[in-house]
């Protein structure tokens, strides 16, 4: 049997407790993310609880949020420490469209992908898509569709649909659907 020499024993050692460092350190549970900001209580101006926005945000330092959108489409993208984690989309189609087209064909939602569904909402576990009652649009021919989408990871579906309720609730109050023209 060769001899051990010093050097090659040191070498093993420290590459043993880099090895075991470096899998310590990528463990789960060995530092807790934790949420640092507040969560908010709209999408860009649309009124949401907190409760129903919360399960849907990740830990983070900081959060902010983004309004862009045409006319008749308005897109509220939640940004926490610079990445998308939330979008809400305000979207506005002819009369007449329906809400499994939106869903389906539009925002891409499958049938095998479906948690829950309700009269006016289709929800998985990281999109949702509700039809928005809105007389005044209704009126002038067009339809609201409102979608929540969690950009990264899922919840459960029961969170989904607590999130696109509220929201699509908001909007069908907003000044978009109540407000007649000047």
């Amino acid at each position: 049997m060769p001899p051990i020499r010093p050097h090659s024993l040191l070498v093993r050692v420290v590459g043993l407790v880099a090895a075991t460092l470096t899998v310590t350190s990528c463990s789960p549970g060995n530092k807790e993310e934790k949420r640092e900001y507040a969560v908010p209580s709209s999408l860009c101006g649309t009124p949401v609880p907190t409760t129903a926005l919360e399960p849907l945000l990740p830990p983070g330092k900081k959060i902010s949020s983004v309004k862009s959108g045409p006319s008749g489409f308005t897109r509220c993208r939640v940004m926490v420490d610079g990445r998308s984690a939330v979008t809400s989309i305000i979207d506005q189609w002819e009369s007449g469209t329906s809400l499994t087209n939106v869903a389906y064909s539009t925002y891409g939602l499958t049938s095998d992908s479906v948690k829950k569904k309700g009269a006016s909402y289709i929800v998985s576990d990281s999109k949702a898509v509700a039809h928005a009652s809105c007389s005044k649009l209704q009126k002038e021919g067009h339809e609201l569709f409102t979608v929540i989408r969690k950009e990264q990871g899922t919840v459960d579906g029961t969170a989904m649909e607590k999130a696109i309720t509220a929201f699509t609730a908001a909007v069908s109050t907003s000044r978009q659907c109540t407000a007649s023209h000047a």
